[in-house]
């Protein structure tokens, strides 16, 4: 071998050292970063798994838990109690095409024969239900206390969502059905039975309706808005808590009524529905309350009403 032959064979060595590293180099990158992607596709796969989006949206592989139905409760023993009106046919149909439910419920005694019952009547399943007289031994003559019993039994046994006779719909309530239960705030320390969102047993729902071992006629909402409010603040992993504007805001208060129905002052963008709080507001506002005055009055309740549906449900 001659000098010139051994002085290139020198020089190769560090040159396939050289070919080496770069190829190993490459390989090895490569893998990492497939081992990068793969990991950052599990970590979102994982994040959506544990519900952690938070934007308003139905996340992929969350469980549906409660059923899309709508329940209502009509109990017309009480010859004083009012009869289905235009504004029960607005609630009940503001319900039907914004939630947009499988099957909706009426649970009742006796059917109403009013004109505007027979315009939604296509559109219900008819429940008869029965007179509640008494809870665990514990009489029941108020009539709101029977319907309260009634939506309970109702929801524990076939679960879905409850809404009392006066709640229009404002917004879809999908992303309320991946809880086991869900209630709203009325003000701050009160959760209104008027909207019930559950799964069939759910468990805060299970121990509400033991509590009733205790029930006294005579207490108007100590079992139906505070004491499900207590119960929240001690099983807080077994209910959801909307804020006040979800349902129940405007408020009853006479100010209050008087900015949803008669000033525009009041946005309903942030609610999911509105109760009427008929009670309150039936002599004064809704008795009045015609499809032509929700087209031709301004306020922001009229608003919110248009806005949300088609303006032919308005043409009856």
């Amino acid at each position: 071998m001659t000098f010139l032959q051994t002085r290139t064979n020198i020089w190769l060595i560090p040159f396939m050292l050289g070919v080496f590293l770069f190829t190993v180099g490459y390989h090895v990158n490569n893998f990492t970063k497939l081992d990068y992607l793969h990991d950052s596709q599990s970590y979102y796969e994982n994040f959506l798994d544990e519900g952690n989006c938070n934007c308003n949206c139905t996340v992929p592989n969350r469980t549906q838990k409660v059923p899309k139905i709508l329940h209502y409760v009509y109990l017309n023993e009480d010859p004083n109690y009012l009869p289905f009106n235009f504004i029960h046919w607005l609630a009940f149909t503001s319900s039907i095409e914004t939630i947009k439910p499988e099957k909706t419920y009426f649970h009742c005694i006796h059917e109403p024969k009013s004109y505007w019952y027979q315009l939604i009547k296509p559109k219900l399943t008819i429940m008869k239900t029965r007179i509640v007289t008494e809870i665990f031994g514990n009489p029941v003559n108020v009539i709101q206390h029977k319907s309260d019993i009634i939506r309970m039994e109702v929801l524990r046994d076939s679960g879905g969502i409850y809404l009392d006779l006066d709640i229009i719909a404002l917004q879809p309530f999908d992303d309320l059905l991946y809880d086991d239960f869900t209630m709203g705030l009325e003000g701050e320390q009160g959760l209104c039975d008027a909207v019930i969102i559950s799964r069939p047993f759910a468990p805060f729902l299970t121990r509400w309706i033991q509590q009733y071992k205790d029930f006294n006629d005579n207490h108007w909402n100590y079992h139906s808005v505070q004491l499900p409010y207590q119960m929240s603040q001690e099983y807080v992993n077994d209910i959801q808590v909307l804020n006040k504007t979800a349902f129940f805001w405007p408020t009853y208060m006479d100010e209050h009524l008087d900015l949803a129905f008669n000033s525009t002052n009041y946005n309903f963008s942030n609610n999911y529905a509105y109760h009427m709080w008929s009670s309150a507001s039936y002599g004064k506002y809704l008795k009045y309350m015609s499809p032509k005055s929700i087209k031709s009055e301004e306020t922001s309740f009229n608003r919110a009403t248009l806005m949300k549906r088609p303006l032919t449900l308005m043409e009856k």
